[in-house]
């Protein structure tokens, strides 16, 4: 039936409908944009408008609740609460909006309604870290420790980024590094890791040990420069013993062999065979102006090269740029050794080797004699009696700034075969 033959009051009618139906969607079309510029707005005012005029858009009720539980200058728990259940109303299936409203009850002290509200979260998002992580964190405010850590577990597994922060929320709520191990932490590469990292930022020597063993036991190989940050801190605690452990498990982790010595000395790639490593307790090289080191394979006292050191005549260098640490044993007698080859080593004030106690820093440092001119490859060494307490040395390769004038040191030195050993098995009773 075409338009032409409808009756004309049904015709009229029809069209009015047709007009109608169109004037009710531009309306809300309208409504809809100006809604939409009003939640655009800076203006929380606006926000309210907004909602009011689009009062089934959860999300502008949402807004509205965030404000009043956050803006410091504005806050209204009581109407944040009633803005947020309308947007649940609204839309149950948001995880966000539950998640938020239970922030909320728990800020106003309704715990058992904040507590429906994140299981709630969890039952509708179970893979979302964040849902897991905030739900952990309310438990463990409440002290509920193990359900709190099997949260806190599942928000680390799905994000280990969180590992650092999980350790950290959890080890100062406990102090109980079993725990966390056990049930927190997952036995995964970088959950490990994270957690060492944190230890070390945290200066805690004894966690970051229970976490190193369970690497050590679980992760066969790594590169040793991972253990770098764990031995430095273990070093500067004063933990020797720990520290030189890790340092022989980071090198089996690494595929490095042993240093083979048949004297028997302490000091790590002493003829400076190896690459360099500078970390743990091998040989460390720090740049500074006016000197420049490497090893060298054109001289060497024996194997097949030594470390040289370059003075450019710039500067009065105060030098202390190459050194080791060393694990001894306390009360005990010591006999440090280098060889030496200098050319045209210039000023009074040339290179040796300083022996310094880390353990005791108030300890005077030991010293192999001056090195200065031109001379062929020479021993230098001194004896010394570690201390009742003393478990750790530092080597040092030293240039002191010279007080003459004409400071500025220039020329070359080489060193080669660094050696630490015991002259006595009978212990020392004074120093």
């Amino acid at each position: 039936m075409s338009a032409r033959t409808i009756n004309p009051a049904l015709r009229w009618l029809m069209f009015a409908g047709m007009a109608l139906a169109a004037g009710s969607m531009a309306l809300s079309a309208g409504r809809y944009a100006v809604a939409a510029h009003w939640a655009a707005s800076p203006d929380p005012a606006m926000w309210l408008r907004a909602a009011q005029s689009e009062p089934l858009n959860a999300e502008h009720w949402y807004q509205l609740g965030r404000y009043r539980q956050l803006d410091f200058e504005h806050t209204d728990l009581t109407l944040a609460i009633s803005y947020y259940q309308r947007a649940v109303s609204i839309n149950p299936g948001s995880p966000f909006y539950w998640m938020d409203l239970a922030g909320a009850y728990e800020t106003a002290g309704d715990i058992p309604q904040a507590e429906q509200a994140f299981r709630k979260t969890r039952d509708l998002y179970p893979i979302s870290a964040e849902a897991a992580w905030r739900f952990g964190n309310f438990l463990l405010r409440q002290s509920r420790v193990p359900e709190a850590f099997q949260q806190i577990h599942d928000a680390v597994s799905i994000d280990p980024k969180l590992t650092a922060l999980a350790v950290s929320r959890c080890w100062r709520s406990t102090q109980d590094i079993d725990q966390i191990l056990k049930t927190v932490l997952p036995d995964e590469h970088d959950e490990n890791w994270g957690a060492i990292q944190f230890f070390v930022q945290a200066r805690e020597p004894a966690p970051a040990m229970a976490v190193w063993r369970r690497i050590a036991a679980h992760q066969p190989s790594f590169a040793v420069s991972d253990a770098f940050p764990l031995l430095d801190m273990l070093i500067e605690t004063g933990h020797a013993d720990d520290a030189q452990a890790v340092w022989k498990q980071a090198l089996l982790a690494g595929g490095i062999p042993a240093d083979a010595d048949s004297t028997g000395s302490l000091v790590w790639n002493g003829s400076f065979e190896r690459d360099l490593l500078n970390g743990g307790f091998a040989w460390r090289i720090r740049p500074i102006e006016g000197a420049q080191m490497d090893w060298d394979e054109q001289a060497a006292h024996s194997g097949r090269r030594s470390l040289r050191v370059d003075f450019d005549g710039s500067a009065n260098v105060d030098f202390q740029n190459v050194w080791q640490y060393v694990a001894v044993q306390p009360s005990t007698r010591y006999r440090f050794s280098a060889y030496f080859r200098a050319e045209d080593l210039s000023t009074d004030s040339g290179t040796r080797f300083e022996i310094r106690d880390v353990s005791r820093p108030g300890n005077p440092s030991r010293f192999t004699p001056n090195i200065v001119g031109t001379q062929p490859w020479a021993k230098a060494d001194v004896d010394f009696a570690t201390g009742p307490d003393t478990k750790l040395l530092q080597i040092v390769l030293r240039r002191t700034r010279s007080e003459k004038l004409g400071n500025k040191i220039r020329g070359t030195v080489w060193v080669d075969d660094a050696a630490l050993v015991s002259v006595s098995s009978s212990p020392v009773t004074s120093r």
